[in-house]
């Protein structure tokens, strides 16, 4: 009698599941990380460290103080609501401001002076009036 050879089955490894899993986990993370905005570019020119040269005139400063609830004072005058965002009595007064200087010659400065512990969005809705009027001159200083 003829020894029957003993036939051992080969063993196969099913990669989809795996592949399954893999695509799984690939689409939680992609669904699951946060999208960062990037900054946009205000375009305000900050100012530099050079010294002016001998002749030039001293712009007229205009000074703007964020308090820590939001109120907007304009040469120490308070401007807008602080709730509203598109501040239009401070974007009206600076426009007002902007063409008299510009007629005058002068040019406008405005130096930003927000209190420490203030909100950024307050910070940002007065450059955004700025931006609006065309003022691109602004300094910070301590409020």
């Amino acid at each position: 009698m003829k020894a029957r050879r003993l036939q051992i089955p080969e063993d196969n490894v099913d990669l989809t599941p795996m592949i399954d899993i893999v695509f799984l986990l690939l689409i939680y993370f992609m669904v699951t990380t946060s999208i960062i905005k990037e900054e946009a570019d205000l375009g305000v020119k900050l100012p530099s460290s050079m010294a002016a040269p001998p002749g030039t005139p001293l712009p007229e400063q205009h000074y703007i103080d964020i308090l820590l609830d939001g109120t907007i004072l304009l040469n120490g005058m308070p401007t807008d609501n602080p709730g509203n965002r598109a501040l239009p009595n401070l974007t009206r007064t600076l426009m007002q401001l902007k063409l008299s200087s510009d007629r005058a010659g002068l040019k406008t400065l405005v130096i930003m002076q927000p209190d420490p512990e203030t909100y950024q969005q307050s910070v940002v809705n007065v450059l955004n009036a700025l931006k609006a009027v065309g003022i691109s001159s602004i300094s910070f200083g301590e409020g």
